[in-house]
This record gives structure tokens, sequence and C-alpha cells, in this order.
């Protein structure tokens, strides 16, 4: 496993049209459909990390935070669950998409 935390997630694909921009937190909360204050606290509840940082550029995100929190979202107000329950679900819907793409990879 490598160094990054274990609990961090992050998505190893790309949807279509993703490109590898850099947003501030505005932005990129606004691209995922939900406030500032929301974004940043799914980032403080560990569902994304900020980019390089923090001290010196300020919170910037990637569009896979972009993509985790709007999903987030999604849970929450499908599931009508607290934010805790949706990044759990999220968590785990994307590891096991990751585990998915590497069966297939083994498959092959």
């Amino acid at each position: 496993m490598d160094s990054e935390r274990e609990d961090s997630l992050i998505p190893r694909w790309r949807a279509p049209g993703a490109t590898d921009e850099i947003y501030d937190v505005t932005r990129a909360a606004k691209l995922a459909g939900v406030t500032t204050r929301i974004f940043l606290k799914y980032h403080r509840m560990g569902l994304y990390q900020p980019l390089g940082d923090t001290q010196k550029q300020g919170y910037q995100f990637d569009w896979d935070a972009v993509y985790l929190a709007r999903q987030a979202e999604r849970v929450r107000s499908e599931m009508s669950v607290e934010m805790e329950v949706a990044i759990v679900i999220v968590k785990l819907k994307t590891q096991v998409a990751m585990l998915q793409e590497e069966i297939r990879f083994w498959r092959r």
C-alpha cells in the first residue's frame, strides 16, 4: 500500500471529459452543487484532501473531490442519511468499484 492514509479516498478513474484542472474551494463547491461550508465539511470529515500546501496556496481541489462531494450529496438526498453515513457509503461504493476493476484486470 502506498503512503496515502488508508481512510483517505482518491478515485483512480476519470469521468468522461474530466480534466486535471485544480479548483479553488469556491469553484469546487459550485461544481459539486454544494455550499462552500458543506464542501469544506466533507474535507474535514475525511472524504477528500486538498492539493498542495494549504498555508501557501489556500484550499485547492481536483475533479475527484468535486465528484465525491456530488456523490455524497446524492446519497444524503436519496437515502435521507447524515453526512457521516453518506461518506461511509461513498467510500464503500468507490472501493467496490476499484475492486471490480482489479478483478476485471486479472481476468484478462
